[in-house]
C-alpha cells in the first residue's frame, strides 16, 4: 500500500510579516510617523504644563508653561529631524526620543529661566528645581509613550503562538527522525 502525500507530515516555516531588523523590525524602512509624534508629544506637553503649574501651586502659570513647552517641543522636533535624517524615527525611545527629551528640556528650561529673569512668570520658583521637575516629567510622559509604543510594536512583530507551537512540534519531530 502506497502512502499518500496527505499522510506524510509536512514541513512548515514562518517568516514574520515585518522585515527583521537588528532592533526595531516595525520601522519597515519608513520614516517618522508624524501623526503619532505630534499627537503624543502635544498631549505630553499639556500634561507636563498642568502638573508643573499644580506643583507650583499656581494654576495661572499653566498657559504660559504650555506655550513655552509647545515652542520647546517644536524646536526639539525640528533639530532632531535635521540631525537624525535620513533615518529619523522620532517615535522610538532611543536615540531619537532621547534627543527630543533632552532638547525639549534644554529649550523649555531656558525659556523658563528667561521668563523668570525678566519677570514674565509671576511667582516663578527656582530654575534648578523647575529643571529637575521638568526632566522627571519629560522622561515619564515623553519617554513613557515611546517605550509603550515600542513594546506594543515589538510584541506585534513576534511569531504567533499557534505558529510557534507548530514550529516547535516540527523541530521535535525532526530531532527524533
Amino acid at each position: 500500500m502506497q502512502e499518500s502525500p496527505r499522510d506524510e507530515p509536512r514541513s512548515i516555516s514562518y517568516t514574520p510579516p515585518v522585515p527583521d531588523g537588528p532592533d526595531r523590525p516595525w520601522t519597515r524602512g519608513r520614516r517618522t510617523r508624524w501623526w503619532l509624534v505630534v499627537l503624543a508629544d502635544t498631549i505630553s506637553v499639556a500634561l507636563i504644563a498642568c502638573f508643573a503649574a499644580a506643583s507650583a501651586h499656581d494654576l495661572a502659570q499653566a498657559p504660559g508653561l504650555l506655550v513655552r513647552g509647545a515652542a520647546a517641543v517644536v524646536v526639539a522636533w525640528a533639530v532632531t529631524w535635521l540631525v537624525r535624517r535620513p533615518g529619523d524615527h522620532l517615535e522610538v525611545g532611543w536615540p531619537d526620543g532621547g534627543w527630543i527629551i533632552a532638547l525639549t528640556w534644554a529649550a523649555w528650561t531656558g525659556l523658563y529661566a528667561w521668563g523668570a529673569a525678566v519677570g514674565a512668570i509671576p511667582g516663578a520658583g527656582g530654575v534648578a528645581s523647575f529643571a529637575v521637575m521638568l526632566a522627571a516629567f519629560l522622561v515619564v510622559f515623553c519617554g513613557g509613550w515611546r517605550c509603550l509604543y515600542g513594546y506594543v510594536k515589538a510584541h506585534d512583530s513576534l511569531v504567533p503562538k499557534g505558529v510557534q507551537r507548530r514550529l516547535d512540534a516540527q523541530a521535535r519531530r525532526d530531532r527524533h527522525e
